[in-house]
């Protein structure tokens, strides 16, 4: 099964968003996997990465630009036609979500520290595995409910150590230093070698809930600056949190697709052109379209949603 692996960094805290949820602890809570974890659904992933594949080509159904029209079919053959016509044929491509791997947690000493676990790592392999991708993760030793493994003992005081305002007994076994892409971009970011901590499954949940941003926020009214709509809370994954995600390619490339341009009468319907595409690979141009920086949920506005694809 033929795949591309990417590591996800955030560079800003990130808000993958699911609306108001009647239920949850925020009113604007993340995204969460099947065991209540922050990650990308692929579905936000695939529109992030399709919008910036799209910029300047598009309006609305139709591609913007006749002389873009080969750019334009290269979109629909990756990506899938638009909506309006999502029955002519599917995505080349099927994405997979981004699954937590490490977060930063509040250290008592050091600041702060990557917290990860054998559940998260375990992630990492299932990926690597069902998209038979090459992946070397270092072995991380177990650890038992309330114990840590540190990769620096410097981030220990009396064989305990304090993350997110937990004390955890810290374990005889150290954590591996991690030497993955995401790691290496936060170290030529930060100029330090990032601190891994390693917690049992049971103990992650708690930690990573502490690590989320809740921020709350109000609207003001143009006119007489006082409240108008608020408070609300949102919930916000924290910078340099790491995430891995995929995509698997189907070998579905398609030799031609159908473009359509904007009709140059309101009264005619849009002209339709089929685009040859012999020799196209859906996959290599997802992914060169996906690595880099990208804007992913919502807030981009205010600063929120700033990652980078490894």
């Amino acid at each position: 099964m033929p795949g591309k692996l990417f590591w996800i960094v955030a560079l800003t805290s990130i808000h993958p968003g699911v609306g108001r949820a009647e239920a949850a602890h925020v009113d604007l809570p993340v995204q969460r996997d099947e065991f209540g974890l922050p990650t990308i659904w692929a579905t936000s992933l695939k529109g992030a990465v399709r919008a910036k594949a799209e910029e300047g080509l598009f309006s609305g159904s139709y591609c913007a630009d006749e002389g873009k029209i080969e750019e334009c079919a290269k979109v629909i053959a990756a990506f899938g036609p638009k909506p309006d016509y999502a029955y002519e044929h599917s995505s080349a491509v099927s994405f997979l979500d981004a699954k937590l791997f490490a977060i930063p947690a509040r250290s008592l000493k050091g600041v702060w520290t990557y917290v990860t676990s054998p559940l998260l790592l375990g992630f990492a392999k299932l990926y690597s595995q069902a998209l038979g991708v090459g992946l070397n993760l270092p072995q991380i030793p177990a650890v038992g409910e309330g114990e840590v493994a540190l990769s620096d003992k410097a981030y220990a005081e009396g064989g305990a150590a304090v993350i997110n305002e937990m004390r955890f007994k810290v374990a005889p076994q150290e954590a591996p230093r991690i030497d993955l892409p995401p790691f290496k971009k936060v170290k030529e970011i930060t100029g330090r070698e990032p601190a891994f901590a390693v917690v049992s499954d049971q103990d992650l949940p708690k930690v990573v809930r502490r690590s989320l941003l809740v921020q709350y926020r109000v609207r003001l009214s143009q006119k007489t600056k006082t409240v108008e709509t608020g408070p609300w809370s949102e919930e916000y994954i924290p910078p340099f949190t790491a995430f891995i995600a995929g995509i698997h390619c189907h070998g579905r490339a398609r030799e031609s697709v159908k473009v359509r341009l904007p009709p140059k009468d309101k009264e005619k319907k849009p002209e339709e052109k089929e685009v040859q595409l012999k020799g196209f690979d859906p996959c290599a141009y997802v992914e060169s379209k996906a690595r880099g920086a990208l804007w992913i949920g919502g807030k981009e506005t205010v600063g929120r949603g700033l990652v980078e694809i490894l």
